[in-house]
């Protein structure tokens, strides 16, 4: 296992910004209410006594990792996420091989959107639970990141937040009335660059409510929803022979064709101009 400084961690030691970190940063994307952030260390190694300014969640993805705070010493395998609140200072220590890591980072705006949603849990880590593999999904979403990624990874990010809450709210037994207006305005507008926050306001809830909900009746996430709702309108539309594919990813909010051809043959498993073959 790693081994750990053998000192006391003091009261102070340097504060790591959002997006700060010891070790080499693979990929990072950026919203206002989340940092993702791939980090690899080549080799083991000691790190020095910080803490982070931000609370975030920190996926182990390959090696051995051990941290020491308010007097205990956590040793993590792979697949453990843990979640520190902002300002725990730690000294922790990266095993003998190296080791990559997965952080999701709460900005300003992401801190402020938790603390009204209800009282935080304390640090704490967990192995083959929920939490983990929403960490996987997101880790995903980073490493194939797309135009239309940033609403995933927000939908993903908030349920992800939800699982820090002491007393997260429960999602109700039957569909809430304002989860079928929200669904309405997502088939109304399928080329709009929805979010969130934006839905959730207009629906009367709070963002982490309201993907935990959704998630409930649609078995995915917003992002996600609106991903494949595209695809199948993308579908019926390729049956038509007056639609071009430009025309298609236009229509229904893609970046450009390219785009529409990455996501179309993501969902289907073939690109949109077979699939209209397939259907002549």
């Amino acid at each position: 296992m790693p081994v750990l400084n053998e000192h006391k961690v003091p009261a102070g030691g340097r504060d790591l910004s959002a997006g700060e970190f010891y070790g080499e940063v693979l990929r990072t994307q950026a919203a206002s209410q989340f940092v993702l952030s791939e980090i690899s260390h080549a080799r083991g190694r000691a790190l020095p006594t910080h803490a982070h300014r931000a609370a975030y969640f920190s996926l182990l993805v390959d090696g051995r990792y051990a941290e020491r705070y308010d007097g205990r010493c956590h040793e993590y395998e792979p697949l453990t996420v843990w979640w520190h609140r902002p300002g725990v200072v730690h000294d922790d220590a990266v095993g003998t091989g190296g080791g990559r890591f997965f952080n999701v980072e709460l900005t300003a705006g992401g801190t402020q959107l938790l603390a009204q949603a209800g009282p935080s849990r304390r640090d704490f880590h967990e192995e083959r639970t929920r939490v983990v593999w929403l960490a996987c999904r997101l880790l995903r979403e980073l490493r194939q990141w797309r135009p239309c990624s940033t609403l995933v990874a927000e939908s993903l990010a908030l349920e992800l937040a939800g699982c820090a809450l002491r007393h997260a709210e429960r999602p109700p037994s039957s569909p809430p009335g304002w989860l079928a207006r929200v669904v309405q305005q997502l088939h109304d507008e399928p080329h709009r660059r929805h979010s969130t926050a934006a839905l959730a306001r207009e629906a009367g809830v709070h963002p982490v409510h309201l993907a935990a909900v959704f998630r409930r009746f649609h078995r995915q996430s917003v992002g996600e929803y609106v991903r494949t709702m595209r695809v199948r309108q993308a579908a019926l539309l390729l049956r038509r022979g007056d639609v071009s594919l430009a025309q298609a990813a236009v229509l229904l909010g893609f970046a450009d064709q390219a785009h529409f051809t990455r996501v179309f043959g993501g969902v289907v498993g073939m690109p949109p101009g077979a699939f209209r073959r397939l259907l002549a």
